[in-house]
C-alpha cells in the first residue's frame, strides 16, 4: 500500500528581506578508473514522481497541536533530495505463516562503493542487533545502504549487500560493513523459518529503491511488525526548516515495532480513535493475525479470543524501533549524533518509554557533503556546517517527524479500515 498524506499548510514565506535560493545543485564527484560515474543528481526524475504500485492511501494528516513545521510533498524520507527507499516483502500462510521481508534506504543516487556522507549512529537501547554501528561511530561516514529486517534474517541480508555491491561495482566495495538493523517479527510471522528472508531479496530491496511516495505500513521488512500491540511496520515523515533563508528537509523512515497500547500518549489515542473507533477492539482484532502453523494453535486462539481481555502473548518482548534520520542540511558527524539522540524524544512522544527488551537503534545522515572515497580522492575536505547555536529548531522538527512517522505505520497498515476525516478542531 502507498501511505502519501498530502500537504496541508502552505510553505511559510520567507522574512523580509530574504530571498529563497530554489535552484537544485548538482554534486559531481569524479573517480578515476570508475565504470560508473559518481555522480549525485538531488533532481527528483519525472519516472520517481508516479505513484508506485499499490493501493493507494491518502488520509488526512492526524492533526495534532504540538505540529509546528510543515512536511515535505510526500511527507517522508525521500524529501531528502536522492534519498530512496525499496522493499521485498514475504508473505507466506502455508505450511506456516510468513510475513516478514527486507526494507532497503539509499542514502543517495550516486555510485553507492565510492561515494561517503556524514553520519552517525545511536545505540538507544541495546537489546537487538543493527551491524556496521561500531564503524558508523568511530568514523562518522556512510559508504553503504541501510538495510532492515527480522532478527534471525541479519546474515541472509548481510550477505545480500555484499552480493549487490560485487555485482554492481565489480572491483569497488572495499569491504565496507553493511548496515542491517533488526526488529523482531515472531508474533505474526514463523521467524524461525531461516530460509524465509534471503539475500537475494536483499538484492531486490536495493534494485527496487526509488524516490518519490515510499510504501508504509505491512511492507518490506514491516510485514509483520506490530506497534502499540497493533498492527505497524514501516512509517515515515518529513519536516522543512529554514536556516539562513533557505529551506532544507529532515525525513525519517522506521520500523515500528514496539511498546504497548495502554502506554499509548492519550491525545494521540484520542485522535486515532475518532478516526478508527476503539483501538483496544482493534488490537484484538490484529491480534488474530498471530502466526499460526498448526490446527491446534488455531482452535486455541479460537477459545482464547472468547475472554474480553484476550491478550495471546502476555510475555512477549515490547519490540523495537529502529530509525534512519535524513537531511540536507549540512551537519556534521557531532550534531548528527544529536539529532539522533533527539530520536528518543519522538519515541517518547507517542508513549513509549524504550521498554527492557527493546532495541533501539538510530542512524542520521546528511546528504549536503557528499566526498569521493578510495583512491585518488584527494587529501583535504572542505565543507559547511550549520553553526551550532541554530539547531534547536532542526532538533525540534526531527522529534515531530520521528512521532508522526509512528503514527503514519498505524494509519498504513489499517488502511483496510473506514477513515473518515478527522475533526480539525485539536488544531490551533
Amino acid at each position: 500500500m502507498i501511505f502519501t498524506p498530502p500537504p496541508i499548510y502552505p510553505e511559510p514565506a520567507p522574512r523580509a528581506g530574504q530571498k529563497l535560493d530554489q535552484s537544485l545543485q548538482l554534486a559531481r564527484l569524479k573517480t578515476s578508473g570508475s565504470n560508473t560515474p559518481d555522480v549525485i543528481d538531488v533532481r527528483v526524475k519525472p519516472s520517481e514522481q508516479a505513484l508506485q504500485p499499490g493501493t493507494s492511501f491518502k488520509p488526512l494528516r492526524l492533526l495534532l497541536p504540538q505540529w509546528r513545521f510543515n512536511p515535505g510533498p510526500y511527507n517522508a524520507i525521500t524529501d531528502v533530495p536522492g534519498v530512496r527507499v525499496g522493499h521485498a516483502t514475504v508473505k507466506q500462510d502455508s505450511p506456516h505463516t510468513l510475513r516478514t521481508g527486507v526494507t532497503a534506504i539509499l542514502p543517495h543516487n550516486g555510485n553507492l562503493a565510492r561515494v561517503g556522507l556524514w553520519a552517525a549512529g545511536s545505540n538507544l537501547n541495546g537489546n537487538g542487533e543493527m551491524t556496521g554501528l561500531a564503524p558508523l561511530e568511530t568514523f562518522g561516514v556512510l559508504n553503504t545502504p541501510i538495510l532492515l529486517t527480522n532478527t534471525f534474517s541479519v546474515g541472509a541480508v548481510h550477505q545480500g549487500v555484499h552480493k549487490y555491491f560485487q555485482t554492481r561495482y565489480p572491483g569497488q566495495w572495499g569491504g565496507q560493513l553493511p548496515i542491517v538493523g533488526e526488529c523482531y517479527d515472531g508474533f505474526f510471522n514463523t521467524i524461525d523459518d531461516l530460509s524465509a528472508v534471503t539475500p537475494q531479496d536483499a538484492v531486490a530491496a536495493i534494485e527496487s529503491a526509488r524516490g518519490g511516495p515510499v510504501e508504509q505500513g505491512r511492507v518490506g521488512a514491516g510485514t509483520g511488525m506490530r506497534s502499540f500491540e497493533l498492527h505497524a511496520g514501516i512509517g515515515s515523515a518529513s519536516r522543512k526548516v529554514m536556516v539562513d533563508g533557505k529551506w532544507y528537509t529532515i525525513g525519517v523512515l522506521l520500523n515500528a515495532n514496539h511498546s504497548r497500547l495502554d502506554v499509548m500518549n492519550p491525545f494521540i489515542r484520542n485522535a486515532l480513535e475518532k478516526r478508527y473507533g476503539s483501538l483496544e477492539t482493534l488490537r484484538q482484532k490484529d491480534s488474530l493475525d498471530r502466526a499460526i502453523s498448526s490446527d491446534k494453535a488455531k482452535a486455541e486462539v479460537s477459545v482464547q479470543t472468547k475472554a474480553p481481555s484476550f491478550r495471546p502473548n502476555p510475555r512477549s518482548r515490547q519490540g523495537s524501533i529502529i530509525t534512519v534520520i535524513a537531511t540536507d542540511l549540512p551537519l556534521n558527524p557531532t550534531q548528527l549524533k544529536q539529532l539522533a539522540n533527539r530520536s528518543a524524544l519522538g519515541v517518547g512522544a507517542m508513549g513509549s518509554t524504550m521498554d527492557t527488551t527493546s532495541g533501539d537503534f538510530v542512524v542520521a545522515f546528511s546528504t549536503a557533503n557528499p566526498f569521493t572515497l578510495g583512491e585518488n580522492s584527494g587529501a583535504l575536505l572542505t565543507s559547511q556546517t550549520v553553526h551550532p547555536d541554530l539547531l534547536s529548531p532542526v532538533y525540534r522538527a526531527t522529534v515531530e517527524a520521528v512521532t508522526e512517522a509512528q503514527i503514519n505505520a498505524l494509519q498504513a497498515s489499517h488502511s483496510n479500515l473506514p477513515a473518515p476525516p478527522i475533526l480539525n478542531d485539536n488544531v490551533p
